[in-house]
């Protein structure tokens, strides 16, 4: 079982409810790996208690960047006029250069060089690891390279090795935390889900990022279930907030400054010993979800 937690704008608290969901699962219902699909900036695992022990670590080498030879290269400016991605700076007289940034690897100024000068190479994407956290729980985390491309595709990796790692150690469910946004990472993320958590706050950057999740995830034919997060900081407009999305309300998350104390303290806040509201709330969260689940 896989379920995405997604939001359509960062900041709602998406690590937060995975981090703690993930460490119920991993009590009562058979176990989790979860996977930290936000390559761009992946916190999951210091959610989680940091590393308390690397299970591997491996680059990944996916992307593509053009490079000139110099020695064949005459200075005629093909290259140039037929990028379309302004990765190429050339001023006549001399020689072009790749600004490999913006480099997308298409091949196009290859194909006119008539001195055969330009070669597409294999460039470092980013790499992948699983650890085990202070907490117990495996994160599969990818992370992107500066201004790199294909975070689709590391996501896509992440969790085919979260889905291995799951099955060697008799782990039952995969939780993944997804980026924000809709971007290529998001729509990796959930494609071949089984469920979808889409959490929300009640404000309107919130609720119309949710719209455009929510439209996605229809494209997958994904089940959807809202979860409002911080929703006593306007009562009224969270109860609106599932009519407008059409979406049955698994669970709504107080705002508590406890929550600020558990991020700080690196401590998912279900492992506290005393009781809070927040704590309470997820719980209730985790109880309504393995109910549902079970039909």
């Amino acid at each position: 079982m896989e379920i995405a937690v997604a939001s359509g704008k960062g900041g709602t608290g998406k690590t937060f409810i995975t981090s703690n969901l993930a460490i119920l699962f991993d009590r009562e219902e058979g176990g989790a790996v979860a996977v930290d699909a936000d390559v761009e900036a992946p916190d999951l695992a210091l959610a989680l208690g940091g590393e308390r022990r690397i299970l591997w670590k491996r680059e990944i080498w996916e992307s593509a960047k053009a490079s000139i030879d110099y020695n064949l290269c005459d200075g005629c400016g093909k290259c140039f006029e037929v990028c379309a991605f302004d990765a190429i700076i050339f001023e006549k007289g001399s020689k072009p250069t790749i600004i490999r940034e913006f480099c997308e690897g298409c091949t196009a100024c290859m194909k006119v060089c008539p001195r055969n000068a330009i070669m597409i190479e294999k460039t470092r994407t980013g790499q992948l690891s699983a650890v085990e956290t202070l907490y117990g729980i495996n994160v599969v985390t990818g992370d992107l390279e500066v201004g790199g491309r294909n975070s689709g595709e590391i996501v896509f990796t992440a969790r085919e090795e979260a889905k291995k790692l799951a099955e060697k150690i008799g782990k039952r469910t995969i939780l993944i935390d997804c980026a924000p946004g809709i971007g290529c990472p998001v729509v990796s993320s959930l494609s071949g889900a089984d469920l979808l958590l889409l959490v929300v706050e009640p404000i309107p950057q919130s609720l119309q990022g949710a719209k455009r999740i929510l439209k996605l995830a229809e494209s997958f034919r994904l089940k959807t279930y809202c979860i409002l997060n911080k929703y006593d900081l306007n009562e009224e407009y969270s109860e609106k907030i599932p009519e407008e999305l059409g979406l049955e309300m698994i669970g709504k998350i107080p705002y508590d400054e406890s929550v600020v104390e558990s991020y700080t303290m690196m401590r998912p806040i279900v492992v506290d010993s005393g009781e809070n509201p927040v704590k309470t709330s997820l719980i209730n969260l985790f109880e309504n979800l393995t109910e549902e689940l079970s039909k």
